[in-house]
């Protein structure tokens, strides 16, 4: 099943979907639920405090409740890179306590692009970085400052060579960086890091 969109609330997956088809599979401890017997508000009130591990929530027009449920956040633009090098390694940061891409706030003045090259440079100290095509983007909601914000990271591909000194930005709580081969990812990453970086391992088939 293909969510018209998704959003990680308390880094728990929301689909919007308008069509539910049983012969589709959706991932293990998803619920469904109707917008006939549940409102959005209640959805994202299961979301926030646990009480779901994920839900696909169908009504008859998904655009609207996407729309319904953007509108009251603060909107944020980031970008980050899913960097590989010639050994076919990715690299990844481990930040308070999790394994992460690196990625940042979009600056008024630059594309997104520019975010993108200009973070993983910054959180990674990497000096040889070639930007390739975006891959994909995700949406996760957190609160700052009694604000409700709905951040949008842009990911894109990125490569690099495996002989750059890697130096973690400290002030930005990363602690360690590691070039990781697919087996590496399966054993240390997966089970340690967020759903929308699963999300995008799982476009590169890891």
């Amino acid at each position: 099943m293909i969510p018209a969109h998704k959003v990680y609330i308390n880094d728990r997956p929301l689909w919007f979907n308008g069509i539910y088809d049983k012969n589709k599979k959706i991932p293990d401890g998803m619920e469904v639920l109707s917008s006939e017997t549940h409102s959005l508000e209640e959805v994202v009130h299961m979301l926030e405090h646990s009480k779901s591990k994920g839900i696909v929530f169908l009504s008859e027009n998904p655009e609207q409740s996407w729309k319904s449920f953007v509108y009251p956040y603060t909107l944020i633009e980031a970008a980050g890179g899913l960097v590989k090098n010639e050994k076919g390694e990715y690299l990844f940061i481990f930040r308070r306590g999790k394994w992460d891409l690196p990625k940042g706030k979009a600056e008024y003045d630059e594309s997104i692009a520019e975010t993108a090259y200009r973070e993983v440079q910054e959180e990674c100290g990497l000096k040889v970085l070639e930007l390739k095509e975006e891959l994909c983007k995700t949406f996760h909601t957190y609160s700052e400052k009694g604000k409700h914000i709905l951040k949008k990271t842009h990911w894109f591909k990125m490569d690099s060579l495996s002989t750059e000194k890697l130096i973690p930005q400290t002030e930005e709580d990363i602690t360690k960086i590691k070039w990781l081969n697919a087996e590496e990812i399966r054993e240390k990453v997966v089970g340690d890091t967020f759903g929308s970086v699963r999300e995008i391992l799982g476009l590169v088939g890891i």
